[in-house]
């Protein structure tokens, strides 16, 4: 009976192992881990992927790349989630990427084959990151294969509040058969692409733009820069456990931070912040959020100037009350030489009341 009550304890325990491992989406041995594939594109450059396979770094298979889909969603956003069978798709991780894809501003095919960093993504993933949401550490449970005008192909890995870059790639200009692209016979090639292009632009303006200024190439691999910046936060105080809850990079990166910075987090290179979302304790007592939206052209060009110095670069949040009376956040990026104030930025205040 003893004997009994044994085993049934250490099933009981290995059970309890195996389901903590499914939780994190890992396997018991930590070489296969629960992930599905999805798609992205940038806004306003309408592109499609014909065909796409992350091949398994084992050779026992690969995992699609969802198609078929217009992207226009933004860069480094999944677009499809594709769920096989139980929706339990426990695979190896890849180390190869074949793609093929169409790029609606340029009327262009391209495809691709790229070694990917197996080692970079495994690690990755049985580090896993931090989740203030799940208040403990979990794993990324998306890869997401990007295509921008240009032929610019990126790789991220995709976790609730954590999105990171793993590869950049440059494809080829392809003579693919426009066939596999549409079934639309009753249309010409031009007619389909251009409805396709004034749809996913929205408005005259922007297709007036595109027809001006044509297609930026190489704007995605320029995202990619790096630069030794903080955020410092002068008149308000972050809430605690809050501080920058939300923060998306131009070149498709997500992540949060939490203060006090560790002397790492604080000193690393990022890529310029598209977007943030801050909680202050606001005096008042009542807890504020903001959103920031930042100007893409007026930030995007204060970085490289201050960045020419190799001088480490501020990113100052500055809360005050302006000759009006009235507090205003106000937004400085500087080093030690000179500065750059940003006056376009976009802002969304939650709970906010005047003083």
């Amino acid at each position: 009976m003893l004997l009994g009550n044994t085993r049934g304890r250490l099933f009981f325990v290995l059970f309890m192992v195996l389901m903590s491992h499914a939780t994190t989406g890992v396997t018991a041995n930590m070489t296969k881990f629960e992930w599905q594939a999805t798609e992205s594109g940038p806004r306003y450059y309408p592109m499609e992927i014909i065909s796409g396979n992350l091949e398994y770094h084992d050779g026992s298979g690969a995992t699609y790349v969802p198609d078929g889909v217009t992207l226009n969603h933004g860069w480094g956003k999944g677009v499809s989630s594709h769920v096989i069978g139980d929706g339990i798709n426990i695979n190896p991780l890849p180390n190869r990427l074949t793609i093929s894809f169409f790029s609606y501003t340029e009327n262009q095919f391209y495809q691709g084959d790229f070694e990917l960093p197996y080692e970079k993504i495994h690690a990755l993933f049985q580090t896993g990151h931090y989740s203030p949401n799940r208040e403990g550490t979990i794993t990324y449970d998306s890869i997401v294969v990007g295509v921008a005008p240009g032929g610019a192909v990126a790789v991220w890995l995709w976790g609730i509040e954590k999105n990171t870059e793993v590869f950049f790639g440059q494809a080829e200009k392809a003579d693919t058969p426009w066939s596999r692209l549409t079934g639309a016979t009753h249309m010409s090639r031009e007619e389909y692409v251009r409805l396709e292009i004034e749809e996913s632009l929205e408005t005259p303006e922007r297709i007036e733009a595109l027809r001006k200024n044509g297609v930026p190439i190489g704007l995605w691999e320029r995202y990619r820069t790096r630069y030794p910046w903080q955020p410092f936060f002068t008149g308000m105080k972050l809430m605690k456990d809050a501080g920058i809850q939300e923060i998306h990079y131009f070149n498709g990166e997500r992540d949060y931070l939490h203060f006090p910075l560790s002397k790492e987090i604080a000193e690393s290179h990022r890529a310029v912040p598209s977007f943030m979302r801050v909680y202050w304790d606001n005096p008042s007592g009542r807890n504020q959020a903001f959103l920031l939206n930042f100007d893409e052209a007026e930030i995007i060009s204060a970085f490289p100037t201050l960045g020419k110095s190799g001088l480490p670069i501020t990113f100052e949040f500055s809360m005050r009350r302006d000759e009006d009376g009235v507090r205003r956040l106000h937004f400085i990026v500087h080093t030690e030489k000179e500065r750059v104030i940003l006056k376009k930025t976009s802002l969304k205040a939650y709970g906010v009341r005047d003083e």
